[in-house]
């Protein structure tokens, strides 16, 4: 048994004795950062400065420009050729006689035979213009026995539409022509045969 000097000893040295702290550990706190008392500049903000976006100012249009008339393909006045012009959509076929060199006074000539085209279907149409001296005062076509007037639309120019007969059958792929005559006022004929293929 321990001895109660030694009990009452030990007891004193502990109520002696410091307790013991608990080590305090600062615990960083988050604060916010004092100012200085010198202000930091802030970078003004710049809105730029709105640009005046030119407005579309519509392009004056172009003068009109002038058209030229295409060359007239009448004949001259006093029986001088006319300009002969291709053959076109309406007349796909043209057929150009060969001219005397020296013509007589008062003399007809046709220039130029279009028609609409080199191959002719029975029962089909078939355009025709005819280009004549200017003192041409009538034109006509025949062909097996067939005749018609092929009417005037301006001095030295005549044209027809019209529909073909019935072609007998034995007539088909056979080449034949179709007689073309220009009178004048005083009689006078010239005759020219434009050849076509009958189908």
């Amino acid at each position: 048994m321990i001895a109660l000097p030694v009990f009452l000893a030990v007891i004193a040295a502990i109520a002696a004795a410091p307790l013991a702290q608990a080590s305090a550990v600062p615990v960083p706190v988050a604060t916010a950062p004092v100012p200085t008392g010198v202000p930091t500049p802030i970078a003004p903000t710049t809105t730029p400065a709105p640009v005046a976006t030119p407005s579309a100012v519509p392009t004056p249009a172009a003068p009109p420009t002038a058209v030229t008339p295409p060359a007239s393909t009448a004949p001259a006045a006093g029986g001088a050729a006319p300009a002969i012009v291709p053959a076109s959509a309406a007349y796909q076929y043209r057929f150009v006689p060969s001219q005397p060199k020296v013509v007589a006074a008062g003399q007809p000539q046709i220039f130029a035979v279009y028609l609409n085209a080199k191959k002719l279907r029975s029962l089909g149409p078939i355009a025709i213009r005819v280009l004549t001296s200017t003192n041409v005062v009538k034109v006509t076509s025949s062909s097996n026995g067939r005749a018609g007037a092929v009417p005037s639309v301006a001095p030295g120019d005549f044209e027809a539409n019209s529909k073909l007969p019935k072609l007998p059958f034995v007539a088909s792929g056979i080449t034949t022509t179709i007689d073309f005559i220009a009178t004048s006022a005083a009689g006078k004929k010239v005759t020219v045969a434009v050849p076509v293929e009958l189908l």
